[in-house]
């Protein structure tokens, strides 16, 4: 997948200066929430090397890149929204984070819903679990509901018009 040049996160920052640190250097997320944005993000860029390697799940600790990609192999993730942050921050231990992705698989999109638990470990943040709802076999959004034209930018951050792209 091509590298956005605004993150997919949603942060109105370029990658490269927001997750992209995170993706791409030995540099840690300082927060619970900046944690959350940069796994999103990777999911998003189908970089599932990193969501392996900033997660610790007490119910799934062998879980691979592999098996990560398998399961979100063909979804295509749309906008984050966050939605609530409790802890987390850089003087914290444990934190959450709540937050809704929208997502798009075939012809359909739908929404995950989340309150994620992180919790920091020699001085590194990494996901431990979540409660999750998904809502799925939404109608397709179409260009007019979004308010975007054929020729302009798609909202997934992707630099392509939307008609190329999620259109």
């Amino acid at each position: 997948m091509t590298t956005p040049a605004k993150c997919p996160c949603g942060s109105d920052l370029l990658y490269d200066a927001c997750c992209g640190v995170f993706h791409n250097t030995s540099v840690t997320a300082p927060t619970a929430e900046a944690l959350m944005r940069s796994r999103y993000s990777a999911f998003y860029l189908k970089n599932f090397n990193y969501i392996e390697s900033t997660q610790q799940l007490p119910d799934a600790p062998d879980q691979s890149a592999q098996d990560i990609k398998e399961a979100n192999e063909t979804t295509q993730w749309l906008k984050l929204e966050v939605l609530e942050t409790i802890g987390g921050q850089e003087q914290d231990e444990e934190g959450m984070v709540a937050f809704s992705a929208h997502f798009k698989e075939g012809r359909h999109t739908g929404k995950l819903q989340e309150r994620s638990l992180f919790k920091k470990v020699n001085n590194q943040w990494f996901y431990i679990s979540g409660e999750h709802e998904v809502k799925q076999q939404t109608p397709l959004v179409t260009p007019a509901e979004m308010k975007l034209g054929r020729n302009e930018p798609c909202h997934c951050g992707s630099g392509k018009k939307f008609k190329k792209c999620c259109g």
